[in-house]
């Protein structure tokens, strides 16, 4: 069971991962939001594999969050990091902005490197502009 602030920080990584959902696969990303919403994360899990196949990487960071938190799948935070590196490669904001905190904090199994935390960091700010 996810503790109350677990639960928190993949709802809010959700939600602000589904305020950059591209057209063409909104109507499915909805569908996988709506299932994760009610806890059918088997559900959101096979969607966003399926986008994540196709190179989306919305759905290749949702699907990181899924094996982060171990919600539809076992938790592997070794498979959830290099989603979100597949994810920020693709240009995704909020996998670039986990990156660098992961780097800069050594979360999520990755070990502190400030260079890779100023890299990850430069990219995020060039998407912000």
């Amino acid at each position: 069971m996810l503790t109350k602030v677990r639960w928190n920080l993949v709802a809010v990584a959700m939600a602000v991962s589904g305020m950059f959902s591209t057209a063409q696969a909104a109507g499915e990303m909805a569908n996988s939001f709506d299932a994760a919403a009610i806890g059918n994360f088997k559900q959101a899990v096979t969607i966003w594999e399926d986008l994540a196949a196709e190179g989306d990487p919305q759905a290749q960071f949702n699907l990181g969050l899924m094996y982060h938190g171990g919600l539809g799948l076992p938790r592997n935070e070794h498979k959830a990091v290099t989603l979100y590196q597949k994810a920020a490669e693709g240009g995704y904001s909020p996998a670039q902005a986990y990156l660098v905190v992961g780097y800069q904090e050594g979360w999520f199994g990755l070990s502190q490197d400030p260079g890779k935390a100023y890299y990850w960091r430069g990219l995020l700010d060039d998407d912000l502009k």
